[in-house]
């Protein structure tokens, strides 16, 4: 049995497990991921909202319609890859935002001159005058440089609440 004065315990299994509080409308959904779809590959320097692209998407040679069905359900407002270290952009695809991290760790290949970068992701919540939190109000990214003076670039909102009805939104 557990001592309550050294561990934790859960007066009931009900209060462990309650589910939160819905939001009104639907939550906007993120996916991360490793290795990029095909989409990826719609994207150049100057087609991509913000960032670069140096080098070839790797992805599956195989399209697995992973993408199509994103789109089709609507929820999903951002995918986040890895893989191409040397890559940075974000891209709007049919309402989808398709983003890579950039080249993070040492560990691994880069190029030189160029930062080791990590994209950092924020969702701000709308307050309930409770002061619990409500619904989704936006999601931003930026990513932050390794460099003398941790330095962020590319900030932009990927999407918002706004009732113009797009959601998708640029700074």
């Amino acid at each position: 049995m557990p001592n309550s004065k050294t561990q934790p315990t859960v007066s009931s299994p009900k209060e462990y497990s309650e589910e939160p509080n819905p939001q009104q409308g639907t939550a906007p959904g993120l996916a991360y991921f490793h290795i990029p779809f095909l989409e990826f590959d719609n994207f150049d320097t100057k087609s991509a909202t913000t960032g670069v692209r140096q080098e070839g998407t790797g992805s599956a040679t195989t399209n697995s319609g992973f993408f199509t069905t994103l789109v089709a359900r609507g929820d999903v407002k951002s995918v986040f890859v890895g893989h191409d270290h040397v890559n940075d952009f974000c891209g709007e695809l049919k309402g989808v935002n398709l983003c890579y991290g950039g080249g993070f760790g040492y560990h691994a290949y880069g190029k030189a001159g160029w930062e080791r970068r990590a994209r950092v992701v924020v969702a701000d919540l709308n307050k309930k005058g409770t002061g619990s939190w409500g619904d989704v109000k936006s999601i931003r990214t930026w990513k932050r440089l390794d460099d003398e003076h941790l330095s962020v670039i590319d900030d932009q909102v990927l999407w918002n609440s706004s009732p113009s009805g797009s959601g998708v939104c640029r700074l």
